[in-house]
């Protein structure tokens, strides 16, 4: 792939382009609601790298070009700031964490996390990785149909407890758990798609149902950091780690711990188990990119499971999970508000107004992907990344903010379509139509029915 010298620099008119205007305001909150993703790529397409739309009542911005999205993530990032909305509607689940915090706690809630999160600590994650992989693949049965998106979503869940609390819940606990996020998620989804929002003290039965959900991950939280508190002892799993980590001003109280292990659990399995959603599904539509999967995991494991020594010498896997984020990046929209008046690619910003961020659109762009809308993981196996501009390829974000979980979601990803693909396909369910929902990641909408077929 090449791209041309005047490629790299935004096109962005002395007049800002876009549909504007009250008609045009409440068609653009129809379509936002119908299909964000779409919406997006149709305004990036029709429009160019610099957008202006009315949202109902509200002005908003859309850039779609890597300098532009540089400038916001990471060259001028202390401009910006997550946005009042996003905070708003995520606070009651996720309270101050990560994800959402901003200014000088985010800076020291980031610095007391960072350590988890380092390389030797996230390999020392793997092979637990792969033995939950094992045992959830114990009760599949060759020809069965199942719905490997709730599959994936039960692994990975799995998977993040027993690494953020050190060991496994109960089945019953696990099925709480994991109703409760998608209780959560599909709250959250709702209200990113509502002008106006009822406070969540309302006792509605949407407000209701939440409170329970919340409630129920509280609980597994505060049991596990009392018992940390009681015993002082760092096991090796996440929470031991953030509770043991100290600054110049102490350590994490329980509030902050218990935000930090809210959002872990909510943001470390969704996105891993939506990734290998689609990637199951991608497969399946490209027995030629199966076969040559099947061949490398043949050659380089033979019959044995997988460990994280043997991730370097896995690169078409690594390339199956890169082009499906290319796809279907779970983080499909992002965005920013500046704390002050900006000027961005010669146009000024006020303070406050919603800047959106779609690394669906950036990573469709033919201007950086040849046939951007083919599944094409050979891609990644050249020198394509040398050659891409800075942040044409973000599935994880980018800059200070860039997702602190990516190499421990990268390393999951890889590891568990290793372990599941040695030993199965998966077939899609005859007549199943099947389309992104976005809610606040990206799954597949109505789930993903397939059969399971024995290799």
């Amino acid at each position: 792939m090449t791209t041309t010298t005047s490629s790299l620099t935004p096109n962005v008119p002395a007049t800002l382009p876009g549909p504007c205007g009250v008609r045009a305001a409440w068609r653009n909150l129809r379509a936002f609601r119908a299909d964000l993703p779409g919406f997006l790529l149709h305004l990036a397409r029709e429009y160019g790298d610099f957008v202006q739309f009315d949202f109902g009542p509200f002005r908003t911005y859309f850039i779609n070009h890597p300098d532009l999205l540089h400038h916001v993530l990471v060259s001028d990032a202390s401009r910006y700031s997550k946005t009042r909305i996003t905070k708003a509607v995520l606070r009651p689940l996720l309270g101050e964490g990560l994800l959402i915090s901003d200014g000088d706690l985010w800076k020291r809630q980031r610095r007391l996390l960072q350590p988890a999160f380092h390389a030797a600590r996230i390999a020392a994650y793997a092979e637990t990785m792969v033995q939950c992989t094992l045992e959830a693949m114990h009760t599949w049965q060759p020809g069965e149909q199942r719905r490997v998106d709730h599959d994936m979503m039960t692994l990975t869940l799995e998977i993040v407890i027993r690494t953020l609390f050190g060991e496994a819940l109960s089945p019953e606990e696990r099925d709480a758990v994991g109703h409760a996020v998608d209780v959560g998620q599909r709250h959250v989804g709702a209200m990113f798609k509502t002008l106006f929002r009822l406070p969540t003290w309302l006792p509605t039965p949407a407000n209701r149902e939440l409170k329970r959900a919340v409630q129920v991950i509280d609980q597994l939280i505060a049991r596990f950091v009392a018992r940390y508190r009681q015993s002082k002892h760092d096991r090796g799993d996440l929470l031991s780690m953030m509770l043991s980590a100290v600054d110049e001003t102490g350590q994490m109280t329980d509030v902050q711990a218990r935000d930090e292990a809210f959002t872990l659990i909510v943001a470390g399995h969704e996105t891993t188990a939506n990734t290998l959603s689609w990637a199951w599904y991608l497969l399946a539509k490209h027995p030629h990119v199966e076969a040559r999967l099947h061949d490398e995991l043949d050659r380089v494991l033979g019959r044995r499971a997988p460990t994280v020594d043997d991730l370097p010498r896995l690169p078409y896997t690594e390339a199956v999970v890169k082009e499906t984020l290319r796809l279907y990046p779970a983080a499909y929209v992002t965005a920013r508000e500046p704390i002050a008046d900006v000027e961005l690619g010669g146009h000024r910003i006020p303070k406050g107004r919603t800047i959106l961020i779609a690394p669906y659109t950036v990573h469709r762009d033919p201007r950086w992907y040849e046939q951007p809308e083919t599944f094409m993981p050979e891609r990644w196996l050249g020198d394509l990344e040398k050659h891409l501009p800075r942040l044409a390829y973000l599935p994880f974000g980018a800059g200070p903010r860039v997702c602190i979980g990516n190499a421990f979601a990268m390393m999951e990803a890889r590891l568990i379509l290793a372990t599941v693909a040695q030993r199965f396909r998966f077939v899609l369910a005859p007549g199943q139509r099947v389309e992104p929902e976005p809610m606040v990641t990206l799954r597949p909408r109505g789930g993903l029915c397939m059969r399971v077929v024995a290799r």
